[in-house]
This record gives C-alpha cells, sequence and structure tokens, in this order.
C-alpha cells in the first residue's frame, strides 16, 4: 500500500510539473527573453512581497492549476474539491517564497518563471504528501 501510495504522489508530481512546463510552452521564447530582464532590471530578491501581490498571486495560481490539471487527462485527482485544495496548498506554499520579481512576473504575464516551476513541483510534493 505504501508503495502505491508512493508512486501515486511521484506521478502526481510529474502531471503538474507538466502541466506547468506546457501550460508556458507557447511562450517559451518570450519568456526566455522576458524573464532575465525582469530578475535583474526589475525588483532585486531582497525587496518584500507585498499582501497584496501574495494575495493576486495565490489567487491566479490556484485558477491555473486547477484549469490546468482539470484539462489533463492523466491527471489522478477528478475530484474538483480535492484538486482545489492541493492547488491552494501549493499556492500558499510557494507564496512563502516566492521572489518579488516571479511574483510580479506572475501576477502581470500569467507566466511561470522557471524558479516559480521548480517551487510547483516542490509545493506538489509537500502538498500531495500531506493528503
Amino acid at each position: 500500500m505504501d508503495q502505491d501510495q508512493a508512486f501515486r504522489r511521484t506521478l502526481a508530481g510529474l502531471t503538474a510539473t507538466a502541466v506547468l512546463l506546457a501550460g508556458c510552452g507557447s511562450e517559451t521564447p518570450e519568456t526566455k527573453t522576458a524573464a532575465p530582464a525582469a530578475t535583474t532590471s526589475s525588483a532585486p530578491p531582497h525587496i518584500p512581497v507585498t499582501q497584496s501581490e501574495h494575495q493576486i498571486f495565490e489567487k491566479l495560481y490556484v485558477e491555473k492549476c486547477i484549469k490546468g490539471q482539470q484539462s489533463d487527462p492523466d491527471n489522478l485527482v477528478k475530484n474538483d474539491q480535492e484538486l482545489g485544495r492541493i492547488c491552494e496548498c501549493m499556492a500558499k506554499e510557494i507564496s512563502q517564497r516566492i521572489s518579488k520579481a516571479d511574483a510580479v512576473h506572475f501576477n502581470q504575464k500569467g507566466e511561470f518563471p522557471f524558479d516559480l516551476v521548480i517551487m510547483s513541483n516542490q509545493a506538489a510534493n509537500h502538498c500531495l504528501g500531506s493528503s
């Protein structure tokens, strides 16, 4: 039983990664040119994210997460309520560690900077592990 749960968690984490990467795949050329400028010329990482930016980030992230997972035929979580709980957990986990530059980039453009993809994978592992 433990092996089955570990497999499901791993698969769910990989699914979340695939959805996130697929969701920003069409924007890859734009993201590659825009992301370095945003992190170097915009806000340095030591500037704190405002409460308003955290709230906007979490709401937008949950919306994108749910939509992405609902459209994924390989998604293991079929219950919308459970999916919402996992996406909210992920949004809160990421929001605690997100840089100002990544929060602003995501809030304004709805794109996933590379750091956000990595944090999403870590948050998926944490949130699915606490299910």
